[in-house]
Formats: structure tokens, C-alpha cells, sequence
């Protein structure tokens, strides 16, 4: 490309996405549920985690909220059920507790990604 000023680069261009893979899961109380995870959390998602006022169910919830990219929840007229804390509340116990575990093996896994570095680099 020629300016003014003589010759340029072209400037390359990257689309910014979500690069985050997913994997999914079934509840036990729901046969044929499909709960659709995200393998990692954004960083404004972290941010807003850690300014969460309240305790460690509340930012377990909101960790949630975060992960889930879909599922096939609906209600009564097979409209999809939004992801949020209210709907989050209304799943029996054993079903929260299976989505709960699922998000700490993923934090866990993002935990260990970030200690690799440091680790090689002492």
C-alpha cells in the first residue's frame, strides 16, 4: 500500500473470540438434561467474582452463571429457562452439587495452568 509518506505494512487483522472450549454434562435428577460448560472463565468474569459482597455459595452461583453456556431447560411451554441465580436455586441439592464440582475441577484446572509458569521459571 502506498501513502504519502512512501510505503506500508498492511496491518493484519485478529478477530477477538471466545476460545474457551466446552464439555458437557447430564444431571441425574433430570433424564436427557444437557448442561453445556465452559472449560475456563473470561477475565472481567473474574473480576466480577471477586467483587462479589456475600459468601463463597454466592460466588459459586455467580461462578455458575458464568460456565454454563446452554443447557435444555425449558418450562412448561418449552421456552428456554434462563441460566441465573434464581433458576440455579430451584435445582435439587444432589444436581447443584454435581454442577458445583464440576466448576471447581475447572477452576482447579485453571489453577494449575497458571502455577506451571512460575514453577518452571524458580
Amino acid at each position: 500500500m502506498l501513502t504519502n509518506q512512501g510505503w506500508c505494512h498492511k496491518i493484519m487483522t485478529v478477530v477477538l473470540r471466545d476460545i474457551r472450549k466446552t464439555v458437557k454434562i447430564s444431571l441425574p435428577s433430570y433424564e436427557g438434561s444437557e448442561v453445556e460448560l465452559y472449560d475456563g472463565l473470561l477475565f472481567g468474569q473474574m473480576k466480577n467474582i471477586s467483587d462479589v459482597k456475600g459468601d463463597d455459595i454466592d460466588r459459586g452461583l455467580m461462578v455458575l452463571q458464568y460456565l454454563i453456556k446452554d443447557w435444555n431447560f425449558t418450562n412448561e411451554k418449552e421456552e428456554k429457562i434462563l441460566v441465573n441465580k434464581e433458576t440455579l436455586n430451584s435445582f435439587p441439592l444432589k444436581d447443584l452439587t454435581i454442577l458445583m464440582e464440576k466448576s471447581n475441577e475447572i477452576l482447579e484446572e485453571i489453577s494449575k495452568k497458571k502455577e506451571k509458569p512460575s514453577k518452571e521459571q524458580s
